[in-house]
């Protein structure tokens, strides 16, 4: 009994390591595309504002590769969540426990028995998938919660601010509006789309951005 103890700690010793370091190269992943994120928005703006010739809706390239980056992410924060949560599983099915046991003074082999055997049911969907379990849509309002909502508003700030600086400056709001035209499109159709994509994009954020009951602590 105790030699299969110990089989089984060595292997599940290995696959927690394996599975922190799976999930610490989608982290840094997730790092790079937030980079890339965070640089793209800053050439753009950087773009728009120093240059008074640059139309205003250069500012929505930003927007839309700041949208690619996003859904890249979610994707990358769905595989990171998968191995995570497996981790956590260990940590939480066998680490805790044997710390527990051992300061209660419990260390009997019967009831470390029945802790591989927990451990191992909870384990047992997971092995030999590699399907993430974070649906795409809640990866990317975790994200977007997180800092992409951020990098949209400053976007749209952007945006405002360049319609109003001209040359030359508003003097009322409609006329800002009115400014916000693309090619034939009017100003008004242009600016109120634009507030209600934003608005959209907090509402998705702020009802599918939580973290669920099942969902483990911190992942992102």
């Amino acid at each position: 009994m105790e030699s299969e103890n110990r089989d089984r700690s060595t292997i599940l010793i290995h696959y927690y390591r394996a599975m922190v370091g799976r999930a610490d190269v989608w982290r840094m992943r997730m790092d790079a595309t937030t980079n890339w994120a965070i640089g793209a928005t800053a050439a753009v703006i950087s773009f728009a504002l120093g240059s008074a010739e640059a139309p205003h809706y250069v500012v929505f390239i930003a927007m839309l590769l700041t949208a690619s980056f996003l859904f890249l992410e979610a994707r990358r924060l769905s595989f990171y969540h998968l191995w995570q949560q497996r981790a956590l599983l260990i940590e939480k099915g066998l680490i805790r426990p044997v710390l527990e046991g051992r300061a209660s003074g419990s260390d009997a082999p019967e009831a470390a028995r029945e802790k591989f055997v927990d451990l191992e049911s909870a384990l047992a969907p997971h092995l030999g998938y590699t399907v993430p379990t974070m649906p795409i849509g809640k990866a990317a309002a975790r994200r977007l919660r997180r800092i992409y909502l951020y990098l949209f508003a400053v976007q749209l700030l952007a945006w405002i601010l360049k319609l109003s600086i001209g040359p030359p400056g508003v003097a009322s709001f409609g006329e800002l509006v009115s400014r916000a035209h693309v090619g034939a499109i009017p100003g008004e159709a242009v600016f109120g789309f634009t507030c209600l994509v934003f608005a959209a994009t907090i509402a998705i954020a702020v009802v599918r951005g939580g973290v669920g009951r099942h969902d483990p602590p911190a992942i992102d």
